[in-house]
This record gives structure tokens, C-alpha cells and sequence, in this order.
């Protein structure tokens, strides 16, 4: 990308550093039980965790655009929406991504692919008739950065650990509550599962750690986000305005549109979960501590700094 004109934020990037380490930890701790059966297995179980969680970035592409309804639009259908992804890609020397738009009618707009190459950016119907022009591009701004700094492939590496623990424990569960199975089966089922009860905690424990890393690195990069996308468009408080229109749309949208966004709620602009436990099981930071940062942005380019 571009250069950036934004001081470093040495809270943040020591949060996005600790924050890492955590992830290295899970994955240490997903793959330890193979190696313990050997360093061969130890290897496999490696590959196949990294190599299985770039396949699920590459698909979330297609994934959300199926989730939203989008589709893809040639510059002829939507020509603004199509210049402004111009400038901002020649802004930021980044090839630019496909854009879609989808039809729901809650403000949203999300970024999704595996890099910049393969990379797609959809806005919703609600998006483009409640905004202005330079709230959409700023919107359109925060989704770049998310394509420049491979946001979706990140995430998707964080969160693949807890992913597998999770499915992992479904499984057992099922084995240890005798689940669709009966007689002689369930009996048997019922012994496995408390054989595999160590397993099945452990699991657990990891199922829990990953996903609430794999949350804290999502809010991390969605302050990464802002920034960045603020410093293409040079409006920090365009930005600002945009956010709190959207998150006020979304407190107000129909069940059906939050059934629609759910699925893809990590990588739209603004979260379509609650905030949960102070925050702890969101993926997205408070929007007051999203406008304070945006704030500030505008005061140091305002000043100079």
C-alpha cells in the first residue's frame, strides 16, 4: 500500500504482537497430540492445518457473497461505486478487487478472498441509499485495507484451530451422550466417549482459547482497518459518520437481513452480533472506541502530524 501518514500506534501493535504469540500457541497446542504420536504425524497434522485453513480463505469469497445474495457488478451497472474502487486502488497501488452488491436493505458492506488478487468487496442496498457519497467511499476505504492486509487469510489461520476443536467436540459429544444410536452402539459409543474424556476437555479448552483469540486479532485488524481506510480517503470523520449510520441501521434491520449478515458478521464493516461480555465475544471493537481512534486521526492530519 501506500505509504501511511499515521503515527504508530504503539498500544496497538504490541496488542497485535501479544496477540499473535497467542495464536502460535493454539496451533501448538491443536497439533501437540500428533506429535506426541510421532514426529511424522506431528508434520501431517501441521500441513493439513495450514493447508486446510488457506482453502476455507480462499472460499470465503464465494461463501459470502452466497450468504449476502451479492453478485457481481461490471462498471457499466454500478459506475460511482466503480470509480470510487478506482481511485482508491490507484491511491493504494493495489490490483483491484471485483465489487458486488447485494440487495438487503440494512446498511453493510464487508470484504472477503485471500489476498488482493482474488479479493471481492460487496456493498448492501441499504449501504448506498442512506449514505453519502463520501461515507460510501470511506466505507469502500476501510474494505481496501482489509484486501491489502490480507485480512480474511489471517483470520481464517487464527481461527482454524478452534474451528477443528469445535468439530472435534461435536463429535464427542455425540459419542458420549450415545447420540442416534441405540442398543448394544449406544453402549459402546458411551465407553469411547469416556475413554476420550482427556481429549474431550481438551478440546474444550481449546475451543475456547482459539475462538477468543481469534476474536481479539479480528477487533485488532478492524482498528487497522479505519486507520488505514481513513488515510486513503484523507476524512477520518468521514468515516466516523458512516460507521454510526450503519450501526444504527443494524439495530434496526429486519430478522430476516440479520439472518442474512450472521454468517459473514466478522468480516462486514460493522459487527450484526452483540457486544457480548465487555466486549470479550465480539468481533468487532465498540464503536465509541472506533470513533475516538478516528478522532484522533483527524486531529494529527489536521495538525500536521
Amino acid at each position: 500500500m501506500a505509504p501511511s501518514r499515521d503515527a504508530p500506534d504503539a498500544g496497538l501493535t504490541w496488542r497485535m504482537l501479544a496477540t499473535a504469540v497467542l495464536v502460535a500457541l493454539v496451533y501448538a497446542a491443536a497439533v501437540l497430540p500428533a506429535f506426541l504420536a510421532g514426529p511424522v504425524w506431528g508434520a501431517i497434522a501441521a500441513a493439513a492445518a495450514a493447508l486446510l485453513a488457506v482453502v476455507s480463505a480462499r472460499a470465503s469469497d464465494r461463501l459470502a457473497l452466497y450468504a449476502m445474495g451479492g453478485r457481481p457488478v461490471t462498471p457499466d451497472e454500478e459506475p460511482e461505486l466503480h470509480a470510487v474502487l478506482d481511485r482508491l486502488c490507484m491511491s493504494s497501488g493495489l490490483p483491484k478487487p471485483r465489487l458486488a452488491v447485494s440487495s438487503l436493505d440494512t446498511p453493510n458492506a464487508f470484504a472477503a478472498g485471500s489476498g488482493p488478487g482474488s479479493a471481492v468487496v460487496c456493498v448492501t442496498a441499504g449501504l448506498r441509499s442512506r449514505l453519502d457519497p463520501a461515507e460510501i467511499a470511506a466505507v469502500l476505504a476501510h474494505e481496501t485495507a482489509h484486501v491489502a492486509n490480507r485480512d480474511v487469510l489471517v483470520g481464517a489461520v487464527a481461527s482454524f484451530p478452534g474451528l477443528c476443536a469445535g468439530l472435534f467436540l461435536r463429535w464427542w459429544t455425540g459419542l458420549i451422550t450415545g447420540w442416534n444410536r441405540y442398543g448394544a452402539g449406544r453402549a459402546a459409543a458411551m465407553a469411547a466417549g469416556v475413554l476420550l474424556l482427556p481429549l474431550g476437555a481438551a478440546a474444550a479448552v481449546l475451543y475456547g482459547v482459539g475462538t477468543l483469540v481469534g476474536l481479539a486479532l479480528s477487533r485488532h485488524r478492524e482498528l487497522c482497518a479505519d486507520s488505514t481506510g481513513a488515510l486513503l480517503t484523507g476524512r477520518p470523520s468521514d468515516l466516523a459518520s458512516a460507521l454510526g449510520k450503519i450501526s444504527d441501521g443494524v439495530r434496526g434491520a429486519s430478522r430476516d437481513d440479520l439472518r442474512a449478515l450472521r454468517p459473514v458478521s466478522a468480516l462486514c464493516v460493522v459487527g450484526a452480533r452483540g457486544r457480548g461480555a465487555s466486549g470479550l465475544l465480539s468481533s468487532h471493537p465498540p464503536l465509541e472506541r472506533r470513533r475516538e481512534r478516528l478522532s484522533a486521526l483527524s486531529w494529527r492530519l489536521a495538525s500536521g502530524g
